[in-house]
C-alpha cells in the first residue's frame, strides 16, 4: 500500500516537471536501479560463497558477475576467496 502511494506521488511530481527535466530524472532513476541490482547480485553471490555453495568462479558465473569483480568485492568486504591449484594454474597461463 505504501509503495503504491509513493509511486503515485513520484508520478505526480514527474508530471509537474518540464519535459527535459523528466528525462534527466528518469535516467537517474534507471542508473540507481541498475546500481542497486548490481549490489544485490554481489551480496547474493557473496552470501552463497560464505555458505559454501560453490567456488568463487562458479558462483560468479551463476549470478552473472565477472569472476575478477566478485573477487575484488569479496576482498573489499574482508573475504579472502580460496583458489584451487587448478584455478591458480589457469590464471597464470
Amino acid at each position: 500500500m505504501a509503495q503504491t502511494a509513493v509511486r503515485e506521488m513520484l508520478l505526480h511530481e514527474l508530471e509537474e516537471l518540464p519535459e527535459e527535466k523528466t528525462a534527466e530524472v528518469l535516467d537517474f532513476v534507471r542508473f540507481i536501479k541498475s546500481r542497486m541490482t548490481e549490489e544485490l547480485k554481489i551480496e547474493q553471490a557473496l552470501a552463497l560463497y560464505r555458505e559454501g555453495k560453490g567456488s568463487i568462479g562458479y558462483i560468479a558465473e551463476l549470478v552473472g558477475i565477472p569472476k575478477r569483480e566478485l573477487v575484488r568485492e569479496a576482498k573489499k568486504r574482508g573475504i579472502e576467496p580460496e583458489f584451487s591449484e587448478k584455478t591458480v594454474k589457469e590464471e597464470l597461463t
